[in-house]
């Protein structure tokens, strides 16, 4: 059973950096769409929900959150393949912009994609995820213990690999040495049959 991982809320309701409230009237637009999918979301209402951050994907400065908080529904629906794409989609919208900027948007991106891949038993990828959230924020407790249960769920796979593989070898091996076993026997049996004293025929010529 996989350990328990130290989690950030999967919440849509990541706030949008206050600099987009001084932008143009497109930027404002993709803020409250994000917000209204926030609303909506918090109700249940999850097509609505979707149907904001969406919308809001076409603000520049607004989509990599409405590309995180699609993501972030997705995964409340259970669709973690769909969960991962759009987080990614996220990262992608990001670009060039300062990371300075959108430090806490980078670290969560990081990061939930590490508990998407742990969830998913994919230790190794959840790992160097869990390093990348690290490299953002190196004093984010809960990433690094995530980063050590991961590194110690993927050694115990290897451990248990090893030890089935072994175990495959002695079974596979021992219908092979009880053949060995059986034919040494057999082939014994008969070097001992071929040494058994038999009685001589009736001697036929002159006895000396």
């Amino acid at each position: 059973m996989a350990n328990p991982l130290f989690r950030l809320p999967f919440r849509p309701g990541f706030l949008v950096p206050l600099f987009l409230l001084l932008c143009g009237c497109s930027q404002i637009s993709g803020k409250l769409l994000i917000m209204e999918g926030n609303f909506f979301y918090s109700r249940g209402l999850y097509n609505e929900a979707l149907t904001a951050y969406l919308k809001a994907q076409e603000d520049s400065l607004a989509a990599p959150y409405a590309e995180y908080n699609l993501g972030s529904a997705y995964l409340f629906l259970n669709e973690a393949d769909a969960a991962r794409e759009r987080i990614a989609a996220a990262a992608a919208a990001l670009g060039e912009k300062p990371a300075a900027d959108h430090r806490e948007l980078i670290f969560r991106i990081h990061y939930n994609t590490g508990v998407i891949y742990f969830e998913q038993e994919q230790y190794g990828d959840a790992a160097a995820a869990f390093r990348r959230a690290l490299e953002t924020d190196g004093s984010r407790v809960e990433a690094k213990r995530n980063l050590e249960l991961s590194l110690l769920s993927q050694n115990r796979r290897g451990e248990t690999a090893g030890a089935l593989s072994d175990e495959a070898g002695q079974e596979e091996g021992a219908p092979r040495r009880e053949a060995l076993f059986e034919y040494l026997r057999q082939k014994e049996q008969n070097q001992w049959k071929s040494r058994e004293w038999t009685d001589p025929s009736p001697a036929s010529g002159p006895d000396y």
